[in-house]
């Protein structure tokens, strides 16, 4: 599930790692020609090698850790999240973040309704953490919903026919995510809400 309007402390995370990893600094005007291209390319376009992505991962953890308290969500989820809590969902995350940075941030903006926090550090091989997931709570693909706001949350949840609900206040542009053809897109915190009654109806 996105939640967290992230995108400025993102940029400013990036732009101060890469004098010390060697690739070209952005702006927010790159960022927004950038999300119109899957993530690999925008690596390959500021000149950062995938083998570097680790080492990198664990500054960006450790620098998100001390500026986590910057970040709000994004309207309208706070009681998105009450709501499907109240209803009986269980609600997981599954992030590239850390446990730690997550539950943190979750605490200080009193949104402790999460049931599981899962820490995925394979940035292209999502699809083996869901699926993982499924399996460890002895669950159905079909009894999964993924939220995501990335082109590869929609090829991951493809791979293991889990069905993808595409947010567009997050990071990829609709262009991007409808090329995914994700099974829902929500344009709007309460269409979340919307699709998934209209699952429970078609169950019934």
């Amino acid at each position: 599930m996105h939640n967290i309007d992230s995108s400025e402390l993102t940029l400013q995370i990036i732009n101060r790692l890469a004098e010390k990893y060697h690739y070209k600094k952005v702006t927010m005007e790159d960022v927004h020609i950038l999300k119109n291209v899957p993530v690999r390319e925008c690596f390959k376009q500021i000149g950062l090698p995938l083998y570097k992505i680790p080492k990198i991962s664990v500054d960006c953890m450790t620098m998100y850790k001390h500026l986590i308290h910057t970040l709000k969500t994004f309207e309208g989820i706070k009681n998105l999240m009450l709501s499907l809590k109240n209803d009986g969902f269980c609600l997981s995350v599954i992030s590239s973040n850390s446990v730690g940075n997550i539950t943190d941030f979750f605490k200080r903006n009193d949104l402790e309704v999460f049931d599981h926090v899962i820490s995925a550090h394979n940035l292209f091989g999502k699809h083996k953490s869901i699926k993982k997931y499924v399996k460890q709570f002895n669950l159905k693909a079909d009894e999964v919903l993924y939220v995501g706001d990335e082109l590869r949350d929609i090829e991951a949840c493809k791979k293991i026919a889990v069905k993808i609900i595409a947010v567009i206040w997050g990071f990829d542009p609709l262009s991007l995510l409808k090329s995914g053809n994700p099974d829902y897109i929500a344009y709007m915190p309460e269409d979340i809400i919307t699709v998934v009654k209209s699952i429970q109806v078609g169950r019934l």
